[in-house]
């Protein structure tokens, strides 16, 4: 079954997540460590009502992005 990505805040969030870019500057460590940080930060937003929709899009995007690019560390 092939997925289609449909949103430029997942696509966005998937490019950043590649590049090991979280959030337009903060790099993410290549490990576990790295994808805890980036739904740590997914959970901060949203436990202080900054998450939208499309950041969570976003969001989402880096991580799928981020473990693709990195089969190695998961």
């Amino acid at each position: 079954m092939t997925m289609q990505v449909t949103t430029q805040a997942f696509r966005r969030g998937m490019s950043w997540g590649r590049k090991g870019i979280f959030r337009g500057n903060l790099c993410v460590e290549q490990s576990e460590e790295g994808i805890v940080e980036i739904i740590q930060n997914l959970i901060d937003f949203a436990l202080e009502g900054n998450l939208t929709e499309e950041l969570l899009r976003q969001d989402v995007g880096i991580g799928v992005g981020f473990v693709l690019n990195h089969p190695e560390v998961f």
